[in-house]
């Protein structure tokens, strides 16, 4: 394409928009619908693994010394080692008396020279860690009396959070294929109501990528206005959504509105663009 012919390519597309305004608008509207859909699976998935996350955050290995040992800190640097271990943190039997008391409401259950709680360290893990080897190495380090997680939900935790990734991305690409196909029959209906023009055109000398364009600008702002309306309707809609669940966000802490939306909007606006340059060159294809 040569410079100086893009304006000519820009007015025909915005003409042909202008032209078939009807059928230009039956297809923003079927696009808006189809990046909906892919919108709300985004966000589900986005605010599930959101959770997840949060919750494995949560996910503690204590490890109990031995009484009669007496350097906590070189068991505390092989923890801090071992791979997978986001923080460690000392915990003195002394505090862990407080943390009883606090538990049971009663005070001085014990003396200092009766305190029987041993000294302990608790483990933070990153996302990537596994809880069971982690335990296990603890679990063989010298002055190491025990060690506990819980394992059955560790395990359960991991699960989820594995299956809702495999099902999340297995759902976003079936989303993906079924609004591309939705926006390439949508664009092939403003194709095929000008296909007398395509055939004209090329009777009178004009090449496959003069044809072409116009019909590539024309699927892109169909994309983009697509995009936009479902950039607004979701956004809104989730920020009402975030409103209405404000008082229960303690149990229910989904994902803050400015970063997902942003996110959503980038998603939603290279879609929108992508699939509706992709429908106008595979639609005006089988014209040329």
């Amino acid at each position: 394409m040569k410079l100086r012919t893009f304006p000519y390519f820009l007015r025909e597309a915005f003409r042909s928009l202008f032209r078939n305004s009807l059928i230009s608008l039956a297809s923003i509207a079927i696009i808006t619908i189809a990046l909906l859909l892919f919108g709300l699976f985004f966000l589900f998935i986005a605010n599930l693994q959101h959770l997840g996350k949060l919750a494995w955050d949560q996910v503690e290995i204590r490890v109990f010394l031995e009484q009669e040992y007496h350097t906590p800190q070189i068991v505390g640097q092989q923890l801090a080692a071992l791979p997978g271990v986001k923080s460690v943190k000392f915990i003195p039997k002394e505090e862990g008396v407080v943390f009883l008391e606090q538990i049971l409401g009663e005070k001085n259950l014990f003396s200092a020279e009766e305190n029987p709680l041993p000294d302990c360290y608790r483990l933070s893990l990153t996302e990537a860690a596994e809880p069971a080897e982690i335990a296990r190495r603890a679990a063989a380090l010298s002055g190491v009396e025990e060690v506990v997680y819980g394992q059955a939900f560790t395990r359960f935790l991991q699960l989820v959070l594995r299956l809702g990734l495999v099902v999340g991305v297995v759902l976003l690409c079936l989303t993906v294929l079924a609004v591309l196909y939705l926006v390439i029959n949508t664009i092939q209906l403003t194709v095929f109501a000008r296909r007398q023009e395509i055939e004209i055109m090329k009777l009178v000398g004009a090449t496959n990528a003069f044809v072409r364009w116009p019909f590539l600008l024309e699927g892109l702002m169909l994309g983009l206005g697509g995009a936009v309306l479902a950039s607004v309707l979701l956004t809104k809609g989730y920020n009402i959504l975030l409103q209405q669940l404000s008082s229960y966000s303690r149990f229910i802490p989904l994902l803050s509105g400015i970063g997902i939306n942003r996110t959503l909007i980038l998603a939603l606006t290279a879609m929108g663009l992508c699939f509706g340059g992709l429908g106008s060159l595979f639609s005006v294809k089988r014209y040329l």
